[in-house]
């Protein structure tokens, strides 16, 4: 399957995804996303968590992040990532864009323990749909040390679990929920320290 950019400096790029182990996110979805953070991303430094093809890091830079950080584990997925980075570096040289990547191959669990502290403008987390809430309050805590002060989190997950995900705890405020047919997304804020 492939999946084609409509905006930024990678309009018309295709990405190749990988065979069935990942659920990329709609383009409907990182559109109406990015689209309602556009005032932040240009500049922002982006991780895009459980990347698959790296689709929404990717249209992240497309659109004016500085920089996107990629988790992700599966050998497949990791296959299509560095094609489709390939691909955005080659774009981004032509049109003299700069750009920075990376590429965590590693468990969400282990990635996130080895970025600094307040690396991170907005974090976009989309584990597979049936492990997002056993998963999020887990990582909820290192997602919390990772953002930027004022910094977004967003989390995909199918639509029935959005009043589980209400509440992360006293770091995060809750700032809206949104419905796309059977997926969910919750946007958070990071709470300023007092």
């Amino acid at each position: 399957m492939s999946l084609r950019l409509t905006t930024g400096f990678c309009h018309g790029l295709t990405l190749q995804s990988p065979s069935m182990a990942t659920r990329p996110t709609a383009g409907r979805v990182r559109a109406a996303v990015w689209n309602s953070l556009h005032e932040i991303l240009e500049g922002a430094r982006v991780l895009d968590v459980f990347a698959g093809s790296g689709a929404v890091g990717i249209e992240a830079l497309s659109r004016g992040a500085r920089s996107a950080t990629f988790v992700e584990q599966d050998r497949d997925a990791l296959k299509s990532l560095k094609i489709n980075l390939e691909a955005v570096a080659a774009r981004a040289r032509k049109q003299e864009i700069t750009i920075q990547t990376m590429v965590l191959a590693r468990s969400a669990e282990q990635a996130l323990k080895t970025c600094p502290d307040a690396s991170f403008d907005i974090l976009w987390l989309d584990p597979p749909y049936a492990l997002v809430l056993s998963l999020v309050p887990s990582l909820a805590p290192e997602l919390l040390r990772l953002a930027a002060p004022g910094g977004r989190l967003i989390i995909e997950s199918a639509a029935a679990d959005l009043q589980a995900l209400e509440s992360l705890g006293s770091g995060w405020e809750l700032s809206r929920q949104k419905v796309y047919g059977k997926i969910g997304v919750s946007f958070y804020q990071r709470r300023s320290v007092e």
